[in-house]
């Protein structure tokens, strides 16, 4: 049959009908005997449609491959025709192809046009056709059909649709589709899931009775509105679960057409989204809290800088990689420094007194390698009027997440005016020091002499109280001599000259001296061993004497007073350990403080200034050594103990 098909294509491309991509469409008004019999004999599978969309013609390709009699056909409706040709195909039970003629009617105006006739080819895939028109008049319409689409397009679409089907079965999102006055058409597996068999398989939902309330006006306005404008929907709304529990639900509406344009409803589908309304409730909750927290911060923190402001104190956060500061205005106004823009680290120190400034770039350094709290008391040139202040600078070192130092937050105190009153006490001290120093050496002389003169008499009782005496002036001595070291240190005058000495016989001197003047207590050696150190031996001597004494005032009576030393690889390490309360823990870091006087009720009425330990502090750190005091572990008592270099 298909040898005929060159020879048909050139007699009706001469003569009635004109070629192109398996169409055709006829240039007469008429078909005549001749022209059916090519046109029958045609391999494709071609209708032939008058201006009133009855069907003229049908190829043999249709009446043959599928069991049609062209009688069945010809002279029928279009729609008609096409649904008793399909029922004998692959398309049988899809209606997909009969809306051809609805189509071509919504469009006969505009057939001939490129754009409408790709529109047809869209619309119904494996399709084309060709219109014949006279005088603006419809004449016929040839339609062509492959015999691929035929044979095997609505298998492979039927098998598509089989595949949807069982995605929309199997999945948890609720699927369903509605038509244009709300009815449920279909609905997926998930939907009986959520909620039981009160979701029908088709027909009106009762949504009245399963929405909350609230929530219900809302969603039917929307719903109803949407089909109204036939447009596209998105709603949030509460319902009731097969347990009669309101779930939170989001559903999309997504409008479906027909071919020929009709509105025929909605596409839906439905997510429970109450996990993620609570999480938000949740969120909500919890940034209502952080609102809170940040107005009260804020509270916080405009009370704080109008402490700091009534106090006159400045306060700095101090980047420790990038060393840029943050200050207040406070701040910048002690030191001179510009009251706008960025401050660094070098612009601060420009302010420091230049005997100061390794001391405070120390500071910095410990605090930005260890984490060490900065507390700092040094002088300043005010960088417009260079005039002197003292500022004392304390401030705490924050960490990043893995525990390295990341910033200082510090507030700074002028104390200038504290400063002043330190140093015109010291100087009083130091004046009535020397002022009794002088008194003090003569009345010495003299107890010397009359106790001298009592030794050659034999006059025992007088030497006994010249020989008390002679204590109490070294007592006093001793006393004087602290505060004297304190002006001097102050002044930074108090210097240590060093030298070889051997501990051992600094300590039995000292032994036998406290022999002397205490009877209360036991001095006990724990090394006798010889041991040459480098270092100025009447400062040493101080700082043994004033732990001694120290042992001896907060121990009980009778009870002994340890002294051991040794030497590590580098240092010599030396103790005094007492039987006593031992020391407060909220008071282990004061122990040192200049004019530091327990709070215990035990130990307030022991006497003393408070100066003794602070000199040994300072003293030792002169020497580059460490002082520490603890309580003994197991037992009552409390060991003071300092470290040289050796």
């Amino acid at each position: 049959m298909y040898w005929l098909l060159p020879n048909l294509l050139s007699y009706l491309e001469r003569t009635y009908f004109i070629h192109f991509n398996n169409a055709f469409f006829f240039m007469s008004d008429a078909i005549n005997k001749d022209q059916l019999e090519l046109f029958n004999h045609s391999p494709n599978c071609l209708l032939v449609v008058s201006g009133n969309f009855d069907i003229v013609s049908v190829s043999n390709c249709f009446c043959d491959d599928y069991a049609l009699d062209i009688g069945e056909l010809v002279g029928v409706g279009l729609k008609i025709a096409l649904d008793r040709i399909f029922a004998r195909t692959r398309l049988k039970g899809h209606l997909y192809y009969v809306e051809i003629e609805s189509w071509l009617k919504n469009h006969v105006a505009d057939l001939s046009e490129k754009q409408t006739k790709s529109d047809f080819s869209r619309n119904f895939p494996g399709a084309t056709y060709n219109a014949v028109e006279r005088e603006n008049a419809l004449v016929y319409i040839l339609i062509s059909f492959t015999n691929a689409l035929l044979d095997g397009f609505l298998l492979d679409r039927s098998e598509r649709e089989s595949t949807l089907q069982a995605m929309a079965d199997e999945t948890d999102i609720l699927i369903s589709i509605v038509d244009d006055y709300g009815k449920v058409e279909y609905r997926n597996p998930s939907w009986e899931r959520f909620m039981g068999s009160a979701m029908p398989g088709e027909g009106r939902f009762k949504w009245d009775e399963f929405i909350h309330p609230e929530d219900l006006e809302p969603f039917q306005t929307l719903l109803y509105s949407s089909i109204v404008a036939r447009t596209d929907f998105s709603s949030e709304f509460r319902i009731k679960n097969r347990f009669g529990e309101f779930r939170w639900l989001r559903v999309e509406g997504v409008s479906r057409t027909s071919i020929h344009g009709r509105f025929m409803g909605y596409i839906c589908t439905g997510l429970d989204i109450t996990q993620i309304k609570d999480q938000i409730e949740n969120l909500a909750s919890l940034n209502g809290a952080l609102s809170d927290a940040h107005a009260q911060l804020k509270s916080g923190k405009e009370e704080l800088q109008a402490a700091f402001d009534a106090a006159e104190m400045g306060s700095c956060s101090l980047d420790i990689k990038t060393l840029k500061a943050e200050m207040s205005v406070r701040y910048r106004q002690l030191y001179g420094l510009p009251l706008a823009g960025d401050i660094n680290w070098d612009m601060v120190t420009g302010a420091v007194d230049a005997d100061y400034k390794d001391e405070v770039n120390e500071v910095l350094s410990r605090a930005a390698n260890f984490g060490t709290p900065v507390d700092s008391i040094y002088p300043i040139r005010h960088l417009i009027t260079g005039e002197k202040r003292w500022m004392r600078v304390i401030g705490k070192v924050r960490s990043d997440d893995d525990g390295k130092p990341e910033s200082v937050y510090a507030v700074v105190i002028d104390v200038s005016k504290r400063m002043e009153e330190e140093s015109r006490k010291n100087r009083f001290i130091a004046m009535v020091s020397h002022e009794l120093k002088t008194p003090l050496t003569s009345i010495n002389g003299y107890v010397q002499l009359l106790a001298h003169k009592a030794s050659r008499s034999s006059n025992v009782e007088s030497i006994v109280v010249y020989r008390k005496i002679l204590g109490q002036l070294k007592k006093m001595d001793r006393l004087i001599a602290g505060f004297l070291n304190i002006s001097r240190l102050e002044s930074g005058k108090l210097e240590i000259t060093k030298g070889p000495f051997d501990i051992a016989d600094l300590v039995f001197q000292l032994k036998e001296e406290f022999g002397t003047e205490v009877s209360t207590h036991q001095i006990v050696l724990q090394n006798t061993s010889s041991l040459i150190i480098n270092a100025d031996r009447d400062r040493i001597e101080m700082v043994i004497h004033n732990l001694l004494s120290n042992a001896v005032k907060y121990s009980p009576i009778g009870s002994e007073v340890l002294i051991a030393y040794g030497r590590t690889e580098n240092a010599l390490i030396f103790t005094v350990s007492d039987s006593g309360k031992g020391i407060l823990e909220e008071e282990k870091s004061q122990v040192f403080d200049r004019y530091f006087k327990s709070e215990s009720a035990q130990e307030k009425t022991i006497a003393g200034f408070g100066i003794g330990l602070f000199l040994c502090a300072e003293i030792i750190n002169l020497h580059g050594g460490k002082i520490w005091a603890d309580n003994l572990s197991g037992s009552k008592g409390a060991v003071f103990g300092f470290s040289l270099p050796v």
